[in-house]
Order: structure tokens, then C-alpha cells, then sequence
């Protein structure tokens, strides 16, 4: 089926608004949610994963009778869209070829530019790309319910937004004070992960470095650093050979670090007077100070130190640091190690030892020396324990020393705080991302003790899968503490109490489904007066008394009224599909705000983890040039082929992978099944031979299969059992000279039926060319409708298929092209014998079966008692085995042949001649 074809159904069900469901307190609903796309470009292949699984999910579900509500809204808040604008109006290069290589797919070459000069202005951006996305998702088929659209930009959302922080504020979870943020320096805002390129599945985070201060006579070193326990076991400090040094005073001290970590200290300190620069001969030639020890070292040059990591000083620790070791090893210095840590485990590693194994020769074996520094420092962390030659820190734990050690360096005035990215990061415009400390910022204070535990109980409550997430999600809320949740500039709510303040695209983005259960009727709400109050928000969203909304006009109480009862109806969300990178934001805060907020019956009830998808086993990006548009998997792919790919590739929680020789593959049994029914010979339904039943009972069974395995989310498992085994039973009919399209004939209507969530637009095709009227994606059908498997039936071909398969493999095995084949099949003597031995029952075996018991117990695992008649099984089909065969084929019943082989029930003897 070609797009053409799919674009036909999307039409029909658009026009009859098949999925725009209603509250229906007579069924049983479900309520699927994804995340909101966000709208500063087109959508990739990658997204699409998440996206068709969830559809899938859908489709099933209004397959097995519910009510089902999937909708969609976009996501404009934050800084990206507003970046973009602005380089666009500065002309940047970067940015016009990125959107105008983005603009083919979708503008004729003519009319790019036109296109690019709207987009000057930022809502023109978030307006386009919307609008290329819904008609993407139409394009792949899914099944969504844009009445519910909105986007984070509309006025009646940011209304609701500014309640749930007054919300907030009134439990004292909104903090205001000085906070370090990730911050852009080009944007002049703070930014979160969904302002960094990559920030949603490789994430930034702000880690807490100790600058260590080493005092010298004209100017002092600063060297930043995680591991200050370490201080005691300094022999030199390294700088770059190749970058600009910077002098400049702070606090009423002269300092030295490179130019790239003056301009992040300048944003985490006030005060900064820069001094000028500074020659590195002058730092080498210098002489300075340890801290606490006061000993005096020199600074030499290395290649390993990154002027835009930290500082761009290092303090060099050989005893405890790979890096350190093998750069003065490289520069021949006459520098011992000293030992400040020993490990208390049975792991004894040492920088030396690591050298050794690793077989690293010099600072070149990066991987290398990258391998022994993780292994080194997990040892160190967990076992270490400080030498005798520590002072006050003697005897204590690598934790508790180094927490030590910085205060008392702090306490001292050589050491400060110095805070560092994860990291290397830009926003997704491509500005710089540092961390810096901003005064009166506004932030959530996730670290409430009662907040976590109302938290913790949602979570634990709650479905997921993989059910492991249950764990990964109670460890993000347990390591949230406060989030700034407010920036200077950017799309957004303004902040209620503080307008001076646009709250971040974290923070408004928390408890959006809610709003997808009554958007209509809640914007409409708003249209009316201009605004919604907090008692009509609290009534909808709250259990709100009617009393405190009867003073508003008839017509909103009774918009009010039916809000209600459709968010009372739809909410909660039974299942959240996402992916693991949004675990410790997106997830978190949701789950978070929902404990605060709302009545404990609206608490989300599951969350599935989608895996990633590669391409061609890399991770997709613009950049590589393998970001395969949604609009393109539609018209090269079709939709279908990309939604069963996506469907039976991989596990929903696995990696897939994209690539063209998984994809031939899916396609040829897609075209096999398609080729079925596109013969006329389908329309048949005669013939009632052995293996059309045991067809028929295989049928039943992989749907029974089907049923359980959705149930539990699994896709995969579902859709090979009931498309990549039917097809094999199929070609397996047809091997055995049934008639295939008396099969298919009775079972064409259920096989479409749950094939339908996977292939829609071709179920729908073939649906209707079959004289059906309706759609099959309106269609209900449960495991309840299942018909039965006649067990017997498949044992008897089980058996059949075994002889066979027994027989080729005899034949392998020797060599032997056979003129005739004698099989023996067990003696009723023999069946009944085996019985008894099954049992244990072995005293009540005849004299003469005794002998037989020593090889019983060889084979006794495979004895198959639930074959009928072996005899009339491999007679009846005597036939059949010539044909195969080429030979003609004997079927006896065995004697008892004592201290030899014998046949046993499932187990016949074969003989070749």
C-alpha cells in the first residue's frame, strides 16, 4: 500500500472523527499520553519511535473495548525558539542553512526565504512547525485526537499554569535567593535541558568543584577540583601549553586561571577586576604554595590540561591519578608519588598496578588512561581510606575526609566553591552553556521532606515497564533539592507574584494532561471572561466546591460543570510513554507536582520507558546527516512498513536500530502478507483437511498470545507471534498441500483486527475490499472472541512435523539418499509400560518390560504420552512423507526388542535403505 492509499484513510478518519472520544461512565476508559512536541523544527525518525509505540498502544486499546483518549499539544516555552528568531534577524549563517535545509522537505525552493524572513518573528516559528507536525503524525497514521491541541503559548494555559504557582507558593515550595543555573552567555538567560542541544538524552548537570588556591609571591594558581582529599599527595601543578593565562584580583587577592574559566568565574563571582594577561613563563618560573601544608611546588606544562575544563590549572597527584602519573613519566620529571589514600577492600589497585594492565605507554592511550582514572577513583571512593600522614584526617573515609578537607580549606581561605558543567554544552542556537550564580532566582525546593515522601508513594504506587524504572524513578526524586524554575527572558507564563520573571520549560510543563481531558471547554471558559479565576480552576481541577462558583454567569458555571465531569472522567493518565533521559526531569517533576497538587485519585498510574533508535548503529543527529524526517519515513517508506518496523524490531524499553537491511527484511513479510489477500483466490472458503484444523487451532492460540502479550505492553512479542509465525504457519500449510486460502478465508476478518494497531491504513484497505462498511480501527474484538484450540490437533501435527524434521536429519547426518524409510512406532505394550515408568510405578512392570528400564531412563525427557495413535498419525500421512521424501515410506507398530533400541511414545525408530 503506497502513500497515496494511506493518505486516503487519514482523510476518512479525520472527516469521521473516529478518534474524538467522549466521557462515558458506561466504559471503561484509557487515558495515553507522550511528550508535547516541541515546535522549533520538524520531527525525525528517532521521535517517531515514541510516538507510533504509543499509537500502537491506542489502537489496541480501543481494540479491546475502551474508551480511549490520545491526544496531543506543542511545547513553545523556554529560550530556543526566541535564539533562533534572534539569529535569524543577526543573519547567522549556522542558523539560515539549518532552517532552510529543514524548509526543502516541506516549501518549494521558490518560496524558502520568504519563509526565513517570517520567521524573524519567533511565534512564526512555533506556529509552522506545529503545524508540520500534526500533518506528520496524520501522515504516519496516528491516532490522536486534535481537539485537545493547545500549545504552552496560549493565554487560558498560562492561566492555569500561574494557579498551580500560587499553588505552589501557598505551601512554601517556592524559594527565592542566590542559586547556581545553567546559563547561556549569548542568551543572557538560564537555560534547562530542554534549551541544550542534546540536553534531553544526554544531560548537563551542575557539579560542585573545589577551587583550591595555591598562594604564590606575585600571583596565585587556582586549580579546581572533586577530589580535595587529595590535597595532601600534591607534587606540581600542570597548566596548558596552549592557551592564554589571565591575571585578575578577587577579594582582595591576585589570582591566575585561564581565559576561558575567568569568564565563568565572572558570572559566579562579584567584584572581578581583570588585571590583564599573564606569560606562561612567568607562571613557570614562579614558585607556590600547597594548601594546609604550605610545601612549596613548581607549575609545568602538559597536553592532557583543558583550559576550558575547571580552571585550566591543574593540581597534579600522581599517587592517586593516572593522568598525573604518565604526564611526568612523559616529561621526565624527578617528581615521587605520594600516597595519601589506601584501600580498605579486596581490590588493592594502584595507579602503577593500572599502568601496568592497561599496557599504557605514554598520555596518547587516552581510552586507556580513561578506563584506569573510572576504576581508580570508584575504588577510591567507596574503599579508600587516608594514610597516617594526614594530619586530623588520619584514619578517616575518602567521603568524610573530603568533606573535611573543604571546609577546612574554606575555613582557611584557600578554597572557594567553583561550579562546572557535566559537561561540554551549547543550546540547541548554539550558544555556550556555563553555570552561573544568579541572585534573586526564583526556584522550586524539591527537597522537602514531605513533599519526597507523598512522592515516593505516587511512585509505588504506580505501573512500570520496564518494572526496574520503579527504582531509578524513587532515586531521581530523592536526589531532587532546588530547581530554578524562572528566567529573565524567553516564551512562557510570567511568573505570578514576580512578572519581572518568565517561568522555565521544565516547570510549566508538569501537570499538562490534565488540561487535554476538557481543553475546549476550559479555553472556552476563558474566552468568556478574559481570564479564569482560581475558584473555577480549583472546582475543575481541585474538588472544588460548587458554592464558591455560583456567583459567576450560568453559562461558565455550567462550562465549569461539564469541565469537571470530563477531567473526573479521563483523569488520571493510566500510561505516560517516554524515554529513560527524561527520568530524572521531566518524569520527576510530574510525578512531584502531582503529589503536591492534585487529589490522590488523579495521580499518574504508569509510565513506560521507550529505548532509543539509532541509525545504523549511531545516534541520530542533524549534524550526521542521518535524521531521516517524519515526512520522509511517510512518502519512502510508507507509513505502515515504518509502524510494523518499529513494532517487531525491537522491544519498546530495547535500542533499535534503523537501517536499511532490517528494513528490507520487515518489508518482504509485509508484502507476503498483503499478498494474500490481494489474490482472489482469499475469497475461498472450502477444504477442512489436518493441517487447515491444526491451522486453525495454531491461529487461535498465537492470538490468545496476541491478547496476553499486549496486555502486558509487550509489542514485540505480540506482533511476531501473530505476523511472523501465522505467515510461517501459512507457508508451513501450503508446504503440506492444504489449501492456504481456506485458511485464510477463516481467519481473514480476526487476523486484520489485531493487525489493525500495527498497519491501519492497510488492514483499512483490505477491510473494505472485502465488502466490510465501517472502519476495522472502530472495530472491537477481545481474547473473550477467541475461538478454541483443539489441542489434540496440534499435537498430532507437532508430531507429524518432528517425524519429518527427525527423518532430514538422519539423513544429514549419514548421507544416505534412502529408496524406502521404515518407521516404527511404539507398541500399545510399550505406551502402556512407559506409563507405568513415568510414574515411577516400575514393580508393576511385566518381567518381561524390564530389561527396558535402563534405556527409559536415558530418554525418559523426551517421551511424549499425549500422542494419540502414532500408527494412524504417520499412515494418514504416508503420503505426504513420499512426496517429500522422494521414496516410498513404511509404517509398522514395533516389537520389544530387550538390550536394544527400542520406540518409545513420540519416539518411533527410523531405518533408511
Amino acid at each position: 500500500m503506497g502513500p497515496s492509499v494511506e493518505r486516503k484513510w487519514q482523510k476518512k478518519w479525520l472527516e469521521a472523527g473516529i478518534f474524538e472520544p467522549e466521557p462515558d461512565s458506561g466504559r471503561k476508559k484509557f487515558f495515553i499520553t507522550v511528550p508535547w512536541p516541541y515546535t522549533n523544527s520538524s520531527l525525525h525518525v528517532g521521535h517517531g519511535r515514541t510516538y507510533t509505540t504509543a499509537d500502537i498502544i491506542a489502537r489496541y486499546k480501543r481494540l479491546s473495548g475502551y474508551n480511549v483518549l490520545f491526544p496531543m499539544a506543542f511545547h513553545q516555552s523556554g529560550t530556543p525558539i526566541l535564539a533562533f528568531s534572534e539569529r535569524i534577524r543577526r543573519g547567522d549563517k549556522q542558523t539560515l542553512q539549518l532552517y532552510r535545509d529543514t524548509l526543502r522537505e516541506y516549501e518549494k525552493e521558490e518560496d524558502i526565504e520568504k519563509r526565513i524572513e517570517q520567521f524573524k518573528e519567533p511565534q512564526n516559528i512555533a506556529t509552522y512547525f506545529s503545524e508540520r507536525i500534526v500533518k506528520d503524525f496524520n501522515n504516519l497514521g496516528y491516532s490522536i485526537d486534535w481537539r485537545s491541541r493547545f500549545t504552552s503559548g496560549d493565554l487560558f494555559y498560562q492561566e492555569f499554569v500561574k494557579w498551580q504557582f500560587r499553588k505552589l507558593n501557598s505551601l512554601g515550595l517556592i524559594k527565592n535567593g542566590e542559586y547556581p543555573v545553567l546559563y547561556s552567555i549569548n542568551d543572557r538567560n538560564a537555560v534547562g535541558e530542554d534549551d541544550i542541544s542534546d540536553g534531553d538524552i544526554d544531560k548537563v548537570t551542575i557539579e560542585e568543584f573545589t577551587g583550591v588556591i595555591f598562594k604564590g609571591k606575585d600571583f596565585s594558581l587556582i586549580a579546581a577540583s572533586l577530589r580535595p582529599e587529595t590535597v595532601y599527595g600534591i607534587t606540581n601543578l600542570w597548566i596548558s601549553p596552549d592557551c592564554s593565562y589571565v591575571r585578575f584580583r578577587m577579594n582582595e587577592g591576585t589570582y591566575v586561571v585561564s581565559e576561558e574559566a575567568l569568564e565563568k568565574f565572572q558570572y559566579q563571582h562579584q567584584g572581578i577586576e581583570i588585571l590583564g594577561p599573564v606569560k606562561e613563563s612567568e607562571i613557570l618560573s614562579s614558585v607556590f604554595e600547597t594548601p594546609l601544608e604550605h610545601r612549596k611546588i613548581k607549575a609545568y606544562t602538559s597536553s592532557f590540561v583543558d583550559p576550558d575544563n575547571g580552571t585550566g590549572v591543574v593540581y597534579s597527584v600522581p599517587g592517586h591519578a593516572v593522568w598525573d602519573y604518565m604526564a611526568i613519566k612523559d616529561a621526565g620529571l624527578k617528581l615521587e608519588p605520594i600516597k595519601v589514600l589506601s584501600l580498605t577492600g579486596t581490590d588493592q589497585s594502584t595507579v602503577e598496578s593500572l599502568v601496568k594492565e592497561l599496557d599504557i605507554h605514554s598520555l596518547g592511550d587516552t581510552d586507556k588512561i580513561k578506563e584506569a582514572t573510572q576504576r581508580l577513583y570508584k575504588l577510591e571512593f567507596y574503599d579508600g581510606k587516608m594514610m597516617e600522614n594526614n594530619g586530623k584526617f588520619s584514619g578517616l573515609g575518602s567521603e568524610k575526609a573530603r568533606d573535611g578537607i573543604k571546609n577546612e580549606l574554606f575555613q582557611k581561605e584557600e578554597g572557594f566553591i567553583f561550579y562546572e558543567t557535566s559537561r561540554k554544552a551549547q543550546t540547541r542556537s548554539g550558544s555556550k552553556v556555563i553555570v552561573a550564580v544568579l541572585s534573586n532566582q526564583w526556584f522550586i525546593d524539591y527537597s522537602v521532606d514531605w513533599w519526597k515522601k507523598a512522592s515516593h508513594e505516587v511512585v509505588n504506587s504506580m505501573f512500570f515497564y520496564p518494572e526496574f524504572y520503579r527504582n531509578a524513578m524513587n532515586d531521581a526524586v530523592d536526589w531532587l533539592r532546588e530547581r530554578p524554575c524562572a528566567r529573565r527572558r524567553g516564551i512562557g507564563t510570567k511568573l505570578p507574584f514576580d512578572d519581572e520573571w518568565v517561568i522555565e520549560s521544565l516547570s510549566d510543563s508538569t501537570l499538562y494532561p490534565i488540561i487535554y481531558t476538557n481543553q475546549p471547554t476550559i479555553s472556552e471558559i476563558f474566552h468568556l471572561l478574559g481570564k479564569i479565576p482560581d475558584e473555577i480552576l480549583e472546582y475543575v481541577y481541585n474538588d472544588g466546591q460548587e458554592e464558591s462558583i455560583k456567583h459567576f454567569d450560568s453559562e461558565v458555571v455550567q462550562l465549569a460543570k461539564k469541565a469537571r465531569i470530563a477531567k473526573d472522567y479521563w483523569y488520571g493518565v493510566d500510561i505516560r510513554l517516554t524515554a529513560a533521559p527524561h527520568i530524572s526531569n521531566h518524569l520527576a517533576f510530574y510525578i512531584m507536582n502531582h503529589a503536591a497538587l492534585l487529589p490522590k485519585r488523579d495521580n499518574p498510574k504508569g509510565i513506560i520507558i521507550s529505548g532509543l533508535l539509532l541509525a545504523n548503529g549511531a545516534k541520530i543527529s542533524k549534524s550526521k546527516g542521518n535524521a531521516i524526517s517524519l515526512l520522509k519515513i511517510s512518502t519512502k517508506f510508507t507509513a505502515d512498513l515504518y509502524r510494523l518496523f518499529v513494532a517487531v524490531s525491537a522491544d519498546i524499553s530495547s535500542v533499535l536500530d534503523w537501517n536499511e537491511t532490517e528494513i528490507a527484511a520487515v518489508r518482504r513479510k509485509y508484502e507476503s502478507f498483503v499478498e494474500y489477500f490481494n489474490n482472489e483466490e482469499a475469497k475461498v472458503q472450502s477444504g477442512n483437511s489436518q493441517v487447515e484444523d491444526w491451522f486453525l487451532s495454531k491461529f487461535n492460540l498465537h492470538l490468545r498470545e496476541y491478547f496476553t502479550r499486549m496486555d502486558a505492553f509487550d509489542i514485540r512479542g505480540a506482533y511476531i507471534s501473530v505476523f511472523y509465525e501465522v505467515l510461517n504457519d501459512l507457508k508451513y500449510v501450503e508446504n503440506r498441500g492444504g489449501n492456504v486460502y481456506s485458511c485464510l478465508g477463516k481467519i481473514r476478518d480476526q487476523w486484520l483486527k489485531v493487525m489493525a494497531p500495527v498497519i491501519p491504513h492497510t488492514c483499512e484497505e483490505i477491510w473494505s475490499s472485502t465488502g466490510h462498511t465501517g472502519f476495522i480501527s472502530a472495530e472491537e474484538f477481545s481474547i473473550a472472541q477467541v475461538g478454541r484450540s483443539e489441542e489434540s490437533v496440534i499435537i498430532t501435527e507437532n508430531y507429524l512435523q518432528q517425524t519429518v524434521t527427525d527423518l532430514r536429519e538422519i539423513m544429514k547426518a549419514t548421507g544416505i539418499s534412502p529408496k524406502t524409510i521404515d518407521i516404527e512406532v511404539c507398541s500399545n505394550e510399550v505406551r502402556e509400560a512407559a506409563a507405568e515408568m513415568v510414574e515411577n510405578r516400575l514393580k508393576d512392570l511385566p518381567n518381561n518390560l524390564k530389561p527396558l528400564i535402563p534405556e527409559f531412563m536415558k530418554i525418559r525427557k523426551n517421551v511424549n504420552l499425549e500422542i494419540a495413535d502414532e500408527f494412524e498419525i504417520l499412515t494418514r500421512n504416508r503420503e505426504y512423507m513420499e512426496s517429500l521424501f522422494g521414496c516410498k515410506v513404511n509404517v509398522s507398530r514395533a516389537k520389544v526388542y530387550p538390550g536394544k533400541k527400542n520406540a518409545w511414545p513420540g519416539r518411533p525408530l527410523i531405518k533408511l535403505n
